[in-house]
């Protein structure tokens, strides 16, 4: 399961950082986003096997990315992990039908053009 323990903290976030992690065949980051003072702690997850980006090149939609915000403190990250765990926990056979990167179809031409 997600740990919350291998989550950075949030002055990581506080700098500007992004961690991006996965867990079995779901891809997830959170992020901090808004302006000051009024930050956010957003958190999105999709089905591998790719990254976010290649994600948002290949199928140019951002359906198959789900997001979610949050308050930027220690109780917002907590349900942001919170979100993540129930959010696989709900859609597991989702995310480990995700195919091998081999077998996945990318449409590279949108990439590199």
């Amino acid at each position: 399961m997600i740990d919350e323990k291998e989550i950075m903290p949030l002055n990581f976030f506080a700098y500007g950082g992004i961690y991006s992690g996965q867990h079995y065949n779901m891809r997830y980051r959170l992020l901090r986003t808004g302006e000051k003072p009024d930050f956010n702690m957003e958190v999105c997850c999709w089905r591998g096997p790719y990254g976010y980006d290649a994600v948002l090149r290949d199928d140019s939609d951002s359906s198959l990315i789900k997001k979610a915000s949050f308050t930027f403190d220690n109780e917002g990250r907590q349900n942001a992990i919170e979100w993540l765990k129930n959010e696989y926990k709900m859609n597991e056979q989702y995310y480990n039908d995700a195919p091998l990167p081999v077998f996945a179809p990318i449409n590279l031409e949108k990439i590199y053009h």
